[in-house]
């Protein structure tokens, strides 16, 4: 039987992304209340923060531009209580979210270690133990920060995108429509760029578990290598477990890096779309400057969380 983890990993990567997350929240079935408060908060404070851009919008049309002060001031009051309450939503969802992480990677690690300890000794002959700690202590971190941060953060980033792009459609559809166009080539760019993104990771974890493998066969025999003189042979393994290590580093933070500029170029478009439909509907009198401040808003709500979505796809 094979028990290479490399092998088996690459077996694996065909495996879809929405499997592999219902196989890591079987990891917390156990915290459904904790996830609860948490998804409550989340949604607190997306909603909170997406009421805000309207507000302004309405606050310039209806006092800004009346120079009626005291309306600014009494719903300046107003947005900073939402916005209190919603950094006090998002402090909570940190807090819940950090605990279940932890408590998450306490139980996997026993999983892990208690599993280890069940296999048969033919698995340690083929997989090297510098592999097994670096799969036990980093790539479980991992997860640990996949589900203390990036859970609760996709989730509102959906929110955050959904509600914007309602808003925007709701203020304005054929604005709207026009606004959201280059959201659908981040969509294509991104389903065709994702398995390039996830090979190079893959490829990234891979070495570096090799690497730690490779130091610490060297420190386990180091009697042996002195007694044999196998000084050269040892380090000239360590070097070319370095160099590969190093080269798919470099590719992966490339790769990874990519949804950047790409991202940043079509929000660009999207704001130049907002402004310049908008000024034309200014200049028609079917649109007023609050009402753009708002879209302008609104637009960036919906696609910078949108860099957030890939990072954690990949």
């Amino acid at each position: 039987m094979n028990y290479n983890l490399n092998d088996i990993a690459a077996a694996q990567q065909k495996t879809s992304t929405l499997k592999a997350l219902k196989r890591l929240l079987q990891l917390i079935r156990e915290e459904r209340s904790n996830l609860l408060l948490a998804l409550i908060a989340i949604i607190t404070n997306s909603g909170l923060n997406l009421l805000g851009p309207f507000i302004t919008g309405y606050v310039i049309d209806t006092y800004v531009v009346h120079k009626d002060y005291n309306g600014v001031l009494m719903w300046a009051a107003i947005l900073l209580t939402m916005y209190c309450l919603a950094a006090v939503a998002a402090y909570l969802q940190s807090r819940l979210m950090g605990g279940v992480g932890q408590r998450m990677l306490f139980k996997l690690r026993n999983s892990i270690f208690t599993k280890l300890q069940e296999l048969p000794v033919d698995f340690f002959n083929q997989n090297k133990a510098g592999d097994l700690i670096s799969r036990v202590n980093n790539d479980s971190d991992k997860i640990n920060q996949f589900f203390s941060q990036s859970l609760m953060q996709f989730i509102g980033t959906i929110v955050t995108m959904t509600g914007a792009g309602i808003f925007l459609l709701v203020i304005n559809f054929e604005l709207g429509v026009a606004t959201l166009i280059p959201g659908l080539l981040i969509f294509i760019f991104t389903k065709f760029a994702s398995p390039w993104i996830k090979k190079r990771n893959a490829l990234s974890m891979q070495r570096t578990g090799g690497l730690s493998a490779e130091i610490q066969e060297s420190l386990h025999n180091f009697k042996v290598i002195i007694a044999f003189n196998r000084r050269d042979y040892f380090r000239n393994r360590f070097n070319e477990a370095n160099n590969q290590n190093y080269t798919s580093a470099i590719a992966a933070g490339i790769a990874n890096n990519v949804f950047i500029p790409v991202y940043g170029f079509l929000a660009g478009i999207a704001q130049l779309i907002v402004l310049t439909f908008g000024i034309y509907l200014i200049a028609g009198g079917h649109f007023s400057i609050g009402l753009l401040v708002s879209y302008l808003a609104y637009a960036t709500n919906f696609y910078n969380p949108l860099r957030q979505l890939a990072a954690l796809w990949t």
